[in-house]
């Protein structure tokens, strides 16, 4: 029987960059497109769905910029790009606001940005303590 030893692998900068970098894309790609559809109606009654895609997305990219580097300022980067976007869409050109005030909008920046954010940072703690045995 032959033994293995794991080759820990590090993440060299221009790697970490590229990924950051298509992570701020699907980001705010993301953002863009939940803002779109956010005032859907299935006939007469509103159906924002992508309030839950958005914060399902933003929270897969936060995984995977974790998975990326252990670093908290780089697990939180898509869900700073995604709010940083939300805003900007609000700030736009000729003082469109395409997401409405109101409970939608709130609900939307909450699970969104805000959920993400707060498992990029405080969420960290929550993992397993894998040195424990």
């Amino acid at each position: 029987m032959t033994g293995r030893t794991a080759v820990a692998r590090t993440t060299s900068a221009v790697e970490l960059g590229v990924a950051l970098l298509m992570l701020a894309v699907g980001a705010a790609t993301s953002c863009v497109l939940t803002v779109a559809w956010l005032t859907a109606y299935v006939g007469p009654v509103p159906a924002p769905f992508t309030i839950l895609v958005a914060g399902a997305w933003s929270l897969f990219l936060v995984r995977v910029t974790s998975a990326w580097s252990e670093r908290a300022i780089v697990a939180v980067f898509p869900a700073l790009i995604w709010i940083l976007t939300l805003v900007a869409l609000n700030l736009g050109p000729g003082g469109d606001m395409p997401v409405p005030i109101g409970l939608r909008g709130l609900a939307l920046l909450l699970v969104g940005g805000l959920i993400p954010l707060w498992v990029a940072t405080l969420g960290r703690s929550l993992r397993p303590d894998t040195h424990r045995g």
